[in-house]
This record gives structure tokens, C-alpha cells and sequence, in this order.
């Protein structure tokens, strides 16, 4: 008899298919997308109804949806709408190489996919087909295949905070904050020093009661941009001014090196940066955002049970 399951193509085979389903420019929802690949396959209603492990959601669907991950991550697709998917110019410039193939080993030549590797330090595709070839104990393909769906998360996260508004983006920090244990906070978006230059203080925390000793936070929802070092060298100084020596720098992206060695340089302020995937790190840990979608029980051996 045979499985079916082997002749649903894996989500690496989808991608060229779905890159070029996108060709016209037009945006297609997730249902329209995985009716024309199942037609693309020549899959049945019976294909269809086989679900992953869990039985959650279907298989071919679900491997539909890490196709469009990764073609969202090398830039070669976006989502103009929630569930909605449209090829980017630099999916129609692929295109128009007219490749015979596109997977995971292609991605790598794109800079978006480069950086977003280098973000959460995924390993290259050839280092996660030898990792997963090797001799490795259930236990650590486990670890490691929860750390990949950490990662996925943390990357639909940190989109999510870039698209949203600059007033969510400083909401989402003074909650996290809060998450974290901090103590009362007041929220002091309007706060500003009045010096030229400078960039004003996003957030004050108090870590007592009686508001004897604050810190100051500062929030950049940057898109692509990393925060530089003029950033930090404003934030120091409005802290300064303000009679404060603690602050906090939070941003979507990233910092860059002149940043980080002029916080590091900062004597009578003590400064803390928190880069985009310290703060879906921290997101993820505090349940900020994300929901717990299925808990898996692994049993042992009570072996004192069958002690005489």
C-alpha cells in the first residue's frame, strides 16, 4: 500500500514553485496559495487530510507555511496584510535568472537571509544537513528542533514590532519591563530636556516604591537601520542632564560596534543595550505576546516504583 505521506513534496521543493506562483505581482492569501500548489502536486483531498504529528494542521499546509518563512527571510517574498503573500522585486530579479531550482543552499546568497541567519546564529545549510545526518540522540534532535521553532518565533515577533507604531513599540517596552519584575512604572513618552540634539527619554522605572532610584529608557524601533553611536552618545546625554546614572537602550535592530564601546565608555552613566533578538528573547521568556500553542510530555521510567 502505498503512503501517501512520501508524495507530499518537503517545503524546500515548494519554494521555486511558490516563488514563481507569486510571478505577477499579485498578493494571494495562504488558502489560494495552497490550492494551486496542491493542484501544482497533483494532490488529493486524501493528501490533504494527512496531518503532522500533532494533528494540529495538515502536512502539506504546514510545509506551505515554512516555504513562505524562508521566502519571506531571504526577502523574496512579503506580507502586505496578515496572511496575505506578494513577491518583492528581488523575488522577480530571481526570477529572472529563470533558476532550475531554489533551496535552502540558494538562499544563502541573499543579504537578507545572510543577516537574518547571523541574527538568531542559525547554521548554513550545509551545516544542518551534517548536523542532522550524525549519529545524535533523540534528546538532542529535540533541543534542536525546538530552538528552530524558538527562532521562527521570535523572528515572526520582531516583524510584528516593526511594522506596528512607534507608540505600540515604547508600550510593548514599558510591559516587558513590567513582566520582568521591575517596579512601579510611569509611562514618559513626552518627556524631553529641551537641548538641541537631544532625543528625549522614552520611560522611567522605578525600581522602589518611592521612586528613590530610576532608570531611564530610551526605545528605537528601527526597520533596517542599527542604532550608532551619536544614539547612545544622546541618550547619555539627556540621562546626564536629568541627574540619572542607569539607562536602558532598546531597539528592533542592532547595535553597532562604535554603539556598544561608547556604552561600554560611559563612566558616570551605566548604560544596558538590548538589541532586537535580546528583546524577543526576553518577549519569549516573559510570555509577552505569544502564547503557549502545545506542551509535549516526555516520560521515563519511575524505576522506584519497582523497587521490591
Amino acid at each position: 500500500m502505498t503512503d501517501l505521506r512520501t508524495e507530499i513534496p518537503d517545503f524546500q521543493s515548494i519554494m521555486l514553485p511558490m516563488l514563481k506562483l507569486l510571478a505577477n505581482g499579485e498578493s494571494k492569501t495562504i488558502n489560494e496559495v495552497v490550492k494551486s500548489l496542491a493542484t501544482h502536486y497533483n494532490l488529493t483531498d486524501e493528501h490533504l487530510k494527512i496531518k503532522v504529528p500533532s494533528g494540529q494542521m495538515g502536512l502539506f499546509r504546514n510545509r506551505v507555511g515554512w516555504t513562505r518563512s524562508y521566502l519571506k527571510k531571504a526577502g523574496l517574498i512579503k506580507y502586505p496584510e496578515r496572511g496575505v503573500y506578494q513577491i518583492t522585486d528581488e523575488g522577480k530579479g530571481y526570477l529572472a535568472q529563470n533558476p532550475n531550482k531554489l533551496r535552502m543552499k540558494q538562499l544563502e546568497q541573499f543579504p537578507k537571509y545572510q543577516e537574518w541567519r547571523q541574527t538568531f546564529s542559525e547554521p548554513s545549510a550545509k551545516e544542518k544537513v551534517i548536523s542532522r545526518t550524525e549519529e545524535q540522540t533523540p534528546e538532542e534532535v529535540l533541543a534542536a528542533t525546538v530552538l528552530e521553532l524558538k527562532n521562527e518565533l521570535a523572528t515572526e515577533l520582531l516583524d510584528k514590532l516593526k511594522e506596528n507604531s512607534f507608540a505600540y513599540f515604547e508600550k510593548f517596552v514599558i510591559e516587558l519591563l513590567q513582566k520582568m519584575g521591575y517596579g512601579e512604572f510611569r509611562e514618559e513618552s513626552s518627556q524631553h530636556t529641551g537641548q538641541t540634539g537631544d532625543q528625549g527619554i522614552d520611560g522611567i522605572i522605578s525600581q522602589d516604591r518611592l521612586g528613590l532610584e530610576t532608570v531611564y529608557i530610551q526605545a528605537k524601533r528601527f526597520s533596517n537601520n542599527s542604532v550608532g553611536s551619536p544614539d547612545i552618545r544622546n541618550f547619555i546625554g539627556s540621562l546626564a542632564l536629568q541627574g540619572v546614572s542607569k539607562g536602558v537602550f532598546l531597539t528592533t535592530s542592532k547595535f553597532s560596534t562604535s554603539a556598544i564601546q561608547t556604552a561600554i565608555d560611559s563612566k558616570q552613566q551605566k548604560i544596558v543595550l538590548i538589541d532586537g533578538k535580546e528583546l524577543t528573547d526576553l518577549a519569549i521568556e516573559y510570555n509577552l505576546g505569544v502564547q503557549v500553542d502545545k506542551t509535549i510530555e516526555i516520560k521515563k521510567m519511575d524505576l522506584d516504583y519497582f523497587e521490591e
